[in-house]
């Protein structure tokens, strides 16, 4: 009887033969040591690549090295990479921290791996409450973030070369905060959506930065380019004002609401309706359509901001009142397609 091995059972091999390994393995060697590989070498490369995507993704980094040889590169998982310390938890604190796993638990992510690294691998795993959407470019980010190595990606049409401090999932997103080294003299604090991230994150080398001291990402991250229909800052961007983006998109630091505030009146689609009602607050909603638009109405402090936002959401927003800003969008429309 012929046994097939599937591909999570080769993964977990390949993870399991790359951590026991003393030195890096070649391509050769990974083929004959883990079960359900292809024979023939351009096959055996093929699934390979294809398993190391997956582990990056899914935040395990293999490690390439030089080795002598046909070959020349070896591979191998550093366990100082994998391994979190031990924590010395008591039987209540594994309990909570399971529960902790199962309340929110990434889309084809591995919470019972997680509690296994951080030596609760004898808690019953739960049903979770809610799971949040896995995007390719999360592993590469968080390898980063753990390495303190700078990340370098494209974003809003210029290339990016960022210290990744954290990242955060709000209003249907998730949102890397960390300083761009090439905005200003000395780089600033930027919030980019990973999703709209333009290409696959580039990890440079371990210890290029120090986070601040003290960082928070939830106090960082700024996402609303408005004031609400109260004039109240909402969503996300508090401490008196809302969020400042620069030319580039990326959302800052905030900005003064002032008494120059302007009142828009806009049209979002369902693919955006529920991230700019979380962030505008639901006093903003005009009415809502059967196919999930809606119709929202909110006073502006940063007309620089709202009009980057509205470009950010391309032909999901429609500025409808006042017409100076909705010529403010078209030039700034205009001014991109050059």
């Amino acid at each position: 009887m012929v046994v097939r091995t599937t591909r999570f059972e080769r993964i977990t091999n390949l993870v399991l033969a790359l951590l026991d390994t003393s030195r890096p393995m070649s391509l050769r060697e990974i083929g004959g040591a883990v079960a359900g590989y292809p024979s023939e070498p351009g096959a055996l490369r093929q699934a390979f690549e294809r398993d190391k995507r997956t582990l990056r993704e899914g935040g395990i980094p293999i490690a390439v090295e030089r080795i002598d040889g046909e070959e020349q590169v070896g591979y191998r998982i550093l366990p100082e990479d994998y391994y979190l310390p031990d924590l010395g938890l008591d039987p209540d604190e594994e309990a909570a921290l399971a529960f902790a796993v199962a309340a929110v638990r990434i889309d084809g992510g591995v919470g019972r791996d997680a509690l296994a690294k951080l030596g609760s691998a004898g808690v019953d795993p739960l049903p979770p409450v809610a799971i949040l959407p896995s995007l390719p470019a999360l592993g590469p980010l968080q390898e980063a973030m753990r390495r303190r190595a700078v990340v370098t990606f494209a974003y809003h049409g210029r290339r990016r070369e960022v210290e990744p401090y954290g990242l955060a999932f709000r209003s249907g997103a998730w949102y890397l905060v960390g300083k761009d080294r090439g905005a200003g003299a000395g780089g600033a604090m930027r919030t980019f959506r990973v999703d709209r991230l333009e290409d696959a994150p580039r990890v440079g080398e371990r210890g290029s930065y120090d986070p601040p001291e003290g960082f928070e990402v939830g106090a960082e991250i700024r996402l609303a380019p408005w004031v609400s229909a109260t004039g109240e800052p909402s969503g996300t961007a508090s401490r008196g004002g809302a969020a400042e983006l620069g030319p580039d998109g990326a959302p800052g630091r905030p900005t003064s609401t002032g008494a120059g505030a302007v009142e828009v009146l806009v049209d979002v689609d369902v693919r955006e309706a529920r991230g700019a009602l979380a962030l505008a607050g639901e006093s903003s909603l005009e009415r809502r359509a059967p196919d999930g638009s809606v119709r929202m109405r909110f006073r502006v402090a940063d007309e620089g901001a709202f009009v980057a936002w509205v470009l950010g959401c391309g032909d999901a927003v429609e500025v409808l009142e006042p017409a100076a800003m909705r010529d403010a969008v078209v030039r700034a429309l205009e001014a991109a397609s050059r």
